[in-house]
C-alpha cells in the first residue's frame, strides 16, 4: 500500500452541474469519486474503497483518508457518504468515514433483499443487518440534494439486484453497470444478478442526453 494517489477533476459545466474528483484504487481497479456543488462547497463521496492486503490480511483506509484530506484542503463540507451497492470486489469504507465524520451514509433499499439472499446461502438468519448501519436507504425515483444540486436515484439491477445509480445534474454515477469499453459491462452471476436486467439498466443509463457525463465503477 502507501502508493501515490493521483486524482483528476471533471469540471462543473455551470449551474446545476457538479465538479467531480475521480481517483483510482489499483488493486481492485476501483474508481472513487467526490461530487462537489461549487456554489455551496458541499460534497458527497461515492463508492470509496477500504483496502485489503491479502499477504498480511490487513486492511487500510488510505483512500478514504485521502478523500477527507482533499475535502479539508479545498474548503469543502462533506454532506453524504454514498454507495451504489454492496461491493463484493472491495470493502466499503463508508462505515469508517462515518466514524470519522458523523456524516450520514446511504445506499439503495434493496440491499435488504441482497442481505436476505446471503443469510439463506450461509444459513445465518441473524447475519448482515442493514437498517442499523445506514442512515438512508434510497428507493427508485427518490430525490435528495448535495448542497443545491438535485440528485435522482435510479434502480439499476443486474450486477446485483439492489444496485442504484445517482444522477447529479449532468453527472451519472453508474457504479459497476458500465465499465470502460475494453472491459465491457459488469458480471451478472452473483446471487440475485441478471444479465437481462443488466441490459435494461445499461439502456436506461444510456438513454440520457449525450452531454451527460458517466462516471463508472471500474477500469
Amino acid at each position: 500500500m502507501n502508493r501515490e494517489i493521483i486524482s483528476k477533476v471533471s469540471q462543473s459545466r455551470g449551474a446545476g452541474s457538479p465538479a467531480v474528483v475521480g481517483y483510482y484504487e489499483p488493486d481492485t481497479g476501483s474508481c472513487q469519486y467526490i461530487c462537489i456543488d461549487e456554489v455551496t462547497r458541499k460534497c458527497a463521496v461515492i463508492d470509496i474503497v477500504q483496502q485489503f492486503d491479502p499477504k498480511s490480511f490487513s486492511t487500510a483506509f488510505e483512500h478514504a483518508q485521502w478523500a477527507l484530506d482533499y475535502i479539508a484542503r479545498n474548503g469543502l463540507e462533506l454532506e453524504w457518504i454514498l454507495d451504489t451497492h454492496p461491493h463484493a470486489d472491495h470493502f466499503m469504507a463508508a462505515a469508517w468515514l462515518k466514524e470519522q465524520t458523523g456524516i450520514p451514509m446511504a445506499i439503495g433499499e434493496k440491499v435488504r433483499d441482497i442481505a436476505a439472499l446471503w443469510r439463506e446461502i450461509y444459513n445465518a438468519p441473524e447475519a448482515f443487518p442493514i437498517d442499523p448501519h445506514f442512515d438512508r436507504l434510497f428507493a427508485d425515483g427518490d430525490t435528495f440534494r448535495i448542497g443545491k444540486l438535485n440528485v435522482k436515484v435510479m434502480l439499476s439491477p443486474g450486477h446485483t439486484l439492489g444496485s442504484i445509480t445517482y444522477v447529479v445534474g449532468d453527472a451519472i454515477f453508474a457504479h459497476d453497470t458500465l465499465m470502460q469499453p475494453d472491459a465491457g459491462t459488469a458480471r451478472a452471476d452473483f446471487p440475485g444478478g441478471s444479465a437481462s436486467k443488466l441490459y435494461d439498466s445499461v439502456m436506461a443509463i444510456l438513454d440520457h442526453p449525450d452531454h451527460y457525463r458517466i462516471f463508472i465503477g471500474h477500469d
